[in-house]
């Protein structure tokens, strides 16, 4: 029962996003750990840990890609009036990324979010827009049993678990375990999750948030390691409105940026070095002004624009951090979070745990 080390950071839409450095490739590689990989694990551990950290890393390379399709529902008072049901197609590769697409509602109907060879797409197709971020870094490989440990070691400082029992999720035993916060001021008060026994993947979760909010996330089928999977490639129509962000242009430091863009743009910090942050980038391009920050294993990216772009529509749960709205949307290997402030429209991407991430937007709106 391999579910301590497994976190609400988003192993989400139940898919791990134990990224490496190939971007966004999931590459967990062999059991056999060298001894620097280790060495690695023996810092801040204890035997029980290294047991569940090893045991996870062994059971995520049990498979090789995955097809699965997931239903998100809300309360009501996340969504007012308890809107329908979100349907999502869910296709994951190792050694490619993942590609998403929503069967239903029919409001919601062929959006697509992908990320692949260093390019993340966010497809709104109901209305007619999109936005590419082109260049993101790759990641080291072997850096995944250390993405482990780091969540793991996260959700352990955060979180008491407790084990529950098993049911089965789409015909497979899923072992349960809840996740509850042991600061009253966290956003993610509890997951209620069930984790597949032989993959360590979430099955099913139930996230509970302040204010009462609630959402839950399930995969109605999957199929793992299926021959000949291949990702689509997102192709956009020719009316699309498009917004690219690409990294792989020069960068500045913050003081050129400053000198560049309005001086109330608030940009997030990881203050404890939680998610080793070694490089720090900023660009301003078209309307937007970016930082990004990433290191072996973890990346965050800030895009600001000016309140009253149009935004991208993509499946959310919507929160409330203090008096600032806040969209949530979780995918296989990244978290997207939105929100406006102080007439500066925020959109924060991420494969750092989504508490973490919270956290930091409620830091940045709070900011003076």
């Amino acid at each position: 029962m391999d579910v301590r080390s497994l976190i609400s950071r988003f192993i989400t839409r139940f898919v791990t996003r134990f990224i490496t450095r190939m971007g966004l490739v999931l590459c967990l590689g062999a059991a056999v750990l060298s001894p620097a990989s280790l060495a690695d694990i023996n810092a801040g551990t204890n035997s029980e840990d290294r047991f569940w950290i090893n045991r996870t890393h062994d059971n995520l390379a049990k498979f090789d890609n995955y097809r699965a399709q997931t239903e998100q529902t809300q309360t009501k008072q996340a969504q007012a009036g308890a809107g329908a049901a979100v349907i999502s197609d869910v296709l994951f590769k190792k050694t490619d990324g993942f590609y998403q697409q929503v069967l239903q509602p029919d409001s919601l109907s062929g959006i697509e979010v992908s990320q692949h060879a260093g390019v993340i797409t966010l497809h709104d197709k109901p209305n007619q827009r999109a936005f590419i971020v082109r260049g993101l870094e790759a990641y080291q490989a072997g850096g995944s049993l250390e993405t482990i440990k780091d969540i793991y070691l996260f959700n352990k400082e955060h979180y008491e678990q407790t084990f529950t029992p098993s049911i089965h999720v789409a015909d497979r035993l899923a072992v349960g375990i809840d996740f509850v916060a042991r600061d009253e001021s966290d956003e993610i008060r509890k997951i209620e999750a069930f984790v597949d026994y032989h993959h360590s993947l979430f099955m099913q979760a139930r996230f509970v948030f302040n204010h009462g909010v609630e959402s839950t996330i399930r995969n109605n089928s999957i199929e793992f390691n299926k021959e000949g999977l291949t990702l689509p490639e997102i192709n956009l129509p020719q009316n699309t409105q498009v917004r690219v962000l690409d990294l792989s242009k020069k960068a500045l430091s913050q003081k050129e940026l400053s000198k560049k863009t309005a001086n109330n743009i608030v940009w997030p910090e990881d203050k404890n070095n939680t998610w080793g942050f070694s490089q720090r980038k900023f660009y301003q391009q078209s309307n937007s002004s970016a930082a990004y920050y990433y290191g072996d294993k973890f990346f965050l990216l800030a895009i600001a624009t000016p309140e009253g772009s149009q935004p991208i529509t993509v499946p959310a749960v919507p929160l409330t951090i203090g008096n600032t709205p806040v969209l949530l949307s979780q995918f296989p290997l990244f978290a997207h979070l939105a929100f406006n402030h102080k007439g500066i429209s925020y959109t924060l991407v991420s494969n750092a745990h989504p508490e973490s991430l919270l956290s930091m937007v409620k830091g940045m709106t709070s900011a003076q």
